[in-house]
């Protein structure tokens, strides 16, 4: 079987290929990656269709990844074999498209969390992600841990970082990222500090040791700042309401009117605090016309009824800044 590495994105999957494969492996090279939502039926089961349209919608969108089996994802109420069975239709809609990383690690043991990472990596996608959260309180429980998984999980996987809030919210420490760098196998992290010092700090040690480590804040209010100074890009919540917008900024970082798109996905990105994820799917039901329910294991339905009025202001407001844009007319 032979290696085929391109030179932009692209997804690792086995392609057959004159009786025998190619391994088409890709790699994350910046931008947006939202954090993926779970589809399910009315009954709460997993709804492969509403998913697959999910997926093909944020590829519309101009996304550059996707990250899945996350905290949107509900990965925490998921089963084993729904693990895979979204990560495969995830996998099979992202094939030659963008890359795709994944976490679904949410075993209570280093054991079980090694275990799950080899499943999940068997579906192909083209990273792995580990919560801190999971891997004890202290630094050298932390360290103990790190060791392990380098050693454990085979060195042509890809490896990430998340720092989850649930069940707890436990960053990384500056010399618990460094570790993490040095250990040359890490690709990704999704930053939830919010603290533009913290990401300084963290940009700064990655540049000396490991730039191919990709840095993607989840904070949309300091994300502009952050991606001048050198961050990767974005992989947040509010990539669920309007990607374009991210994209848009993201990629046009030095064009004045990034500054202006920058308020408004700022003051927008207020509305993830009303019920996330329900309000997510209400939002792509109503104003996107995906067909997806607001179904959710992970949150209880508390929501007001002024939440529709608000999902109205913020897709008014989407259309406001897609015009400064030039996505569409004012």
């Amino acid at each position: 079987m032979g290696k085929l590495i391109l030179p932009e994105n692209f997804t690792r999957i086995f392609v057959p290929l004159l009786g025998g494969g190619m391994e088409i492996t890709m790699e994350l090279k910046g931008g947006i990656i939202p954090t993926m939502l779970a589809a399910y039926d009315l009954s709460g089961k997993i709804d492969i269709g509403a998913t697959g349209a999910l997926v093909d919608w944020y590829i519309e969108k101009g996304v550059h990844g996707l990250f899945t089996l996350c905290q949107s994802t509900e990965m925490f109420f998921l089963s084993a074999e729904e693990k895979e069975v979204i990560g495969k239709a995830v996998m099979e809609k992202c094939y030659g498209k963008i890359p795709v990383v994944a976490s679904g690690i949410t075993a209570d043991t280093l054991d079980g969390q090694i275990e799950e990472a080899k499943r999940i990596a068997d579906i192909g996608v083209d990273g792995i992600v580990f919560l801190r959260n999971r891997l004890g309180e202290s630094e050298s429980e932390y360290m103990r841990a790190l060791s392990r998984i380098v050693r454990e999980i085979p060195e042509n996987v890809s490896l990430g970082f998340y720092e989850c809030p649930y069940p707890n919210w436990q960053h990384l420490t500056d010399s618990e990222f460094s570790a993490a760098v040095d250990t040359g196998r890490f690709r990704f992290l999704k930053d939830t500090s919010c603290d533009v010092e913290v990401m300084r700090r963290r940009e700064k040690i990655r540049t000396e040791k490991d730039k191919s480590f990709g840095l993607y804040n989840a904070n949309s209010a300091t994300l502009l700042e952050s991606v001048r100074f050198g961050y990767d890009g974005f992989s947040g919540v509010m990539a669920n309401f309007h990607p374009e917008l991210y994209v848009w900024m993201y990629e046009h970082k030095d064009d004045p009117r990034a500054d202006i798109i920058d308020k408004y996905v700022g003051i927008m990105s207020v509305i993830e605090a009303r019920c996330y994820p329900i309000c997510a799917k209400r939002y792509l039901a109503k104003y996107e016309n995906l067909p997806i329910t607001d179904f959710c294991r992970s949150a209880k339905d508390t929501t007001l009824s002024a939440l529709t009025a608000e999902l109205e202001d913020v897709y008014e407001l989407t259309r406001i800044a897609r015009g400064i844009c030039k996505m569409e007319k004012e």
